[in-house]
């Protein structure tokens, strides 16, 4: 199968909106189809008591020649869009891998949790080291006597949670692919065109991959034997990658950090005391 990349810029379509044109003109003739039943209904019901019209009404309920036009001009335009476009349709892939993102830092977040409890052994543990007394040490000794079945870290919990970090970021960069992809007004307008070309809806006729390997998402067409790709990777001019520094960086600032045991300490995210 054939496959076509996006390698150069291309300048996306300005998308016309003829659905207000297409309410307002089969309005006007819904409204003369009203008034000529209207009409009729009356004219029937006072022809059988003996009454009549003016002989105007016909008149006032009829469907003009410039409405007809209008209402098949905007009926034709509207059959011609595309409102569910390669965006819309890249975004909403892109909330696929976000929900499954979301499922993964569950998973993080309760084994991690699990893990935490090591928090406070290790203050302990920091704390005598740094005092360097015999006492100090025995407490930790101690503590670590009475508590060592709970603190020990399971096997399970541990490949849990390497397991959850992985899928994490794989949701992660499936997800930014597709969202990525899809603020992009180049990448997009060769979807769509190609989507055109290939007579294709983005509805029900069209198949998304998100290939890591490849640094690319790749669409397939039900209705042609070629499909058509975007790199993300800074090929063709779409560099989505962002450095590890930077990332951790955004991460020192969000809530999921600032409200972890990891930031706020284990007595204050455990038990709400000691928290500055």
């Amino acid at each position: 199968m054939a496959i076509l990349a996006l390698s150069l810029s291309v300048t996306g379509a300005v998308k016309a909106a003829p659905l207000n044109d297409l309410v307002s003109s089969s309005q006007a003739v819904v409204d003369q189809l009203n008034i000529g039943y209207k009409t009729v209904a009356g004219l029937q019901y006072n022809a059988n008591l003996g009454y009549m019209s003016d002989g105007t009404m016909a008149d006032s309920a009829k469907i003009s020649e410039a409405q007809r036009v209008a209402y098949n001009n905007a009926l034709s335009a509207m059959a011609d869009m595309q409102f569910y476009t390669a965006e819309d349709f890249l975004l909403d892939q892109g909330d696929i891998a976000l929900t499954n993102m979301e499922t993964a830092i569950d998973t993080f977040t309760e084994a991690a949790t699990e893990i935490a409890v090591i928090l406070e052994v290790t203050s302990m543990a920091e704390a005598a080291a740094e005092s360097g007394t015999n006492t100090d040490a025995q407490t930790v000794a101690e503590f670590a006597d009475a508590n060592e079945a709970s603190l020990t870290l399971q096997a399970e919990t541990v490949t849990e949670y390497n397991d959850s970090l992985e899928d994490i970021e794989g949701y992660a960069a499936e997800a930014a692919a597709f969202i990525g992809i899809a603020n992009d007004e180049s990448s997009v307008a060769f979807f769509d065109q190609n989507a055109e070309n290939a007579n294709s809806s983005f509805v029900d006729e069209v198949q998304a991959t998100y290939q890591a390997s490849n640094k690319w998402v790749k669409l397939d067409f039900d209705n042609a034997n070629w499909a058509a790709a975007v790199y993300f990777d800074g090929t063709g001019g779409l560099d989505l990658f962002k450095s590890s520094t930077a990332i951790l960086t955004d991460g020192a600032d969000q809530t999921f950090y600032t409200t972890s045991p990891s930031y706020v300490g284990y007595a204050c995210f455990f038990y709400g005391t000691e928290c500055e």
